[in-house]
């Protein structure tokens, strides 16, 4: 527009607000008042931090009146307030429950199965907002994350029982400077820390000490006189090293990258797909479990303590923005003046309280069927057919058309169907499970009135029929939700139990699973599971291939074996797979090793390659 951004925001004036917000409000879908006034609190953050003071308390006045008046009515903007979920202990189990016994669903790394409860739990604990575990998405690109260097691991003696040594961890919030403490728990494993910071440092190979290779090595180590503690040291390659990573795309497959923060997006869209298939109401968040943290914290210290732990400059913010919309004091027993029944008001007051596992995860094919016919996407579709036709007549081919403008006119409105369907199918499943939980439980109480049981009205999942594709998650799901008493159980036990689940955590770090279409979900024994990769280990993997296997997925030892040795149905399926999922990410001029197990030849470049696979291992690419 011409206009000098940074020179229009030192000029802050309320006229130059006005005009921007009501640009905003005109082209996008902007409909609550408490929207606005976000984006006024960041463009005073913005302005302060570029321009170097605050905005004039005057033009702060004149633009706060005009968002409560002449623009709240002209927009006709929404006031109501959205509730705000707290998400207590309770609630944290059920969540971490769902995902190591219940959640069979595809993730594009393993190690995102054991790093992201751990930001759950590191969320719970310090109350950190997610900026400061992974990274920001107002920061994209920053790499802005909890490294290594924030993170100091010792071994101490047990204050309670001196004879026992225990691991404890100190965490460096940077940007209040405070440093939370966490230490091991035996009890329940999925809420230990410890036990997953732990795996994710042995799958990075961070210890100094060159012994430190497994977990047996780690929890044998004891403190001694005169030392009343032990600092387990990082290589200094790793000190700005990220301890939770993103997924990235090599030419050997999906691999963690060795130095990029995981994305607060991608963290957020798990986090919201976990409580959505756990059966939760509302949507989960991470600022849900910060929260919890102040509630619960808000119980047990001080203003000041609370303050600290939040990273609130003033008590207001908590009871503005975190305090739970549900009181929490029994009021009716103050009035008559009996005893307080606090675990009745704990257990309304929780997320989990409307939660059912029965809510159903994805449209039907009715549904899915009446989105096809929707009126606006028929017609989009009918012109892109008219436009395919007309550019096949032109040019013979979609492909031979790329530069014309009718080929850019045929990518725009495929665009557009793709961005209408995704709008349509995320609105139907929103209308379907709003419509679940508005009518389950009348449909539950009059089905219980005709002598109906649960088990009749819809069917209840079960830890036990689940399917994983690695004996590693088989065995979690069956050993972390078992309850420990740590007082009068055998410590051999308790121990093998948590160096068990530690390995199985780093063996899950180094695999993933793979499409879905290729990994066949076996109903297997832990036994069974042990002999397959007998046989996995024995096998030597033939020079001479199916010609419709992919090269790359047999010599990628993160895959399971199925999605290994998976040959596709038609050649060009390959061809497609090979270029799309591993040739695209490797330089044509740049050497590469063959990646058949079998086979050490070192190759000049992607056309010397596929000579190679053709001759040597009887696929043509």
């Amino acid at each position: 527009m011409g206009v000098d951004s940074s020179a229009h925001l030192a000029a802050c004036t309320a006229e130059n607000f006005r005009v921007y917000v009501d640009w905003r409000l005109k082209n996008f879908k902007v409909q609550k008042q408490s929207t606005i006034w976000v984006e006024w609190k960041f463009l005073r953050l913005l302005f302060k931090r570029e321009i170097g003071r605050k905005v004039d308390e005057f033009v702060g006045e004149q633009i706060s009146e005009y968002i409560l008046g002449p623009l709240t009515d002209e927009y006709d903007l929404d006031l109501s307030i959205d509730y705000k979920p707290v998400v207590s202990v309770e609630d944290l189990v059920a969540i971490l429950h769902y995902h190591w016994c219940l959640d069979t669903a595809s993730v594009t790394h393993e190690r995102y199965t054991v790093q992201n409860p751990l930001i759950m739990l590191m969320v719970a604990y310090t109350s950190s907002r997610p900026g400061a575990l992974i990274e920001s998405g107002c920061l994209w690109g920053s790499n802005d994350a909890l490294c290594y260097k924030d993170i100091v691991l010792r071994v101490i003696p047990n204050p309670d029982q001196p004879v026992r040594h225990i691991l404890v961890m100190e965490t460096l919030n940077n940007v209040h400077r405070t440093t939370y403490i966490f230490h091991e728990r035996d009890d329940n494993l999925a809420l230990c820390p410890i036990s997953h910071f732990l795996a994710l440092a042995l799958a990075d190979g961070a210890f100094e000490a060159q012994g430190i290779n497994s977990v047996e090595d780690v929890f044998p180590i004891r403190v001694q006189a005169p030392r009343n503690s032990l600092q387990l040291r990082w290589k200094q390659s790793m000190l700005n090293v990220p301890i939770f990573r993103r997924a990235m795309h090599t030419t050997e497959g999906v691999r963690i990258s060795p130095d990029r923060a995981l994305p607060y997006d991608t963290f957020n869209q798990y986090l919201q797909r976990l409580g959505r298939n756990a059966g939760f109401e509302y949507k989960l968040t991470p600022y849900c479990i910060r929260r919890g943290t102040a509630n619960a914290v808000d119980g047990v210290a001080t203003t000041s303590e609370r303050n600290q732990v939040m990273g609130h400059s003033r008590a207001d913010i908590f009871e503005r923005y975190y305090i739970s919309q549900k009181v929490k004091r029994d009021v009716q027993s103050a009035f008559i003046g009996c005893a307080a029944r606090e675990s009745i008001i704990s257990a309304v007051t929780r997320f989990s309280l409307t939660r059912d596992p029965r809510v159903p995860k994805e449209l039907s094919d009715e549904q899915k069927t009446a989105i096809e016919r929707d009126p606006q996407l028929v017609k989009l579709s009918d012109r892109q057919k008219s436009l395919s036709k007309l550019i096949k007549r032109k040019h013979g081919s979609i492909v031979k058309a790329k530069g014309t403008e009718l080929h850019r006119q045929y990518t725009e409105i495929g665009d557009t169907i793709r961005a209408e369907k995704q709008s349509l199918y995320r609105a139907a499943f929103e209308r379907m499970r709003d419509e679940f939980f508005a009518t389950i439980d009348t449909i539950e109480i009059e089905r219980q009135l005709l002598g109906l049981s649960v088990s009749e009205i819809s069917e209840v999942e079960d830890t036990g029929r689940n399917h994983f594709t690695f004996p590693e998650r088989a065995r979690l799901a069956q050993n972390l939700f078992r309850s420990s008493d740590c007082t009068v159980e055998n410590h051999h036990e308790l121990y093998s139990r948590r160096v068990q689940t530690i390995k199985d955590w780093v063996s899950l770090c180094n695999l993933r699973e793979g499409p879905r279409t290729r990994t066949v979900l076996r109903t297997r024994s832990e036994s069974d599971f042990n002999q397959l990769d007998d046989l996995i280990d024995a096998d030597t993997f033939p020079i001479l291939c199916p010609g419709t296997q992919c090269l790359f997925c047999l010599g990628d030892s993160q895959l399971p074996h199925s999605a290994r040795m998976y040959s596709f149905s038609r050649p060009e399926h390959l061809r497609r797979h090979v270029q799309d999922c591993h040739l695209r990410y490797h330089a044509n001029d740049a050497p590469l090793w063959c990646p058949h197990p079998s086979c050490v030849e070192v190759l000049a470049d992607i056309e010397t390659f596929k000579q190679h696979a053709y001759l040597n291992h009887n696929i043509y690419l």
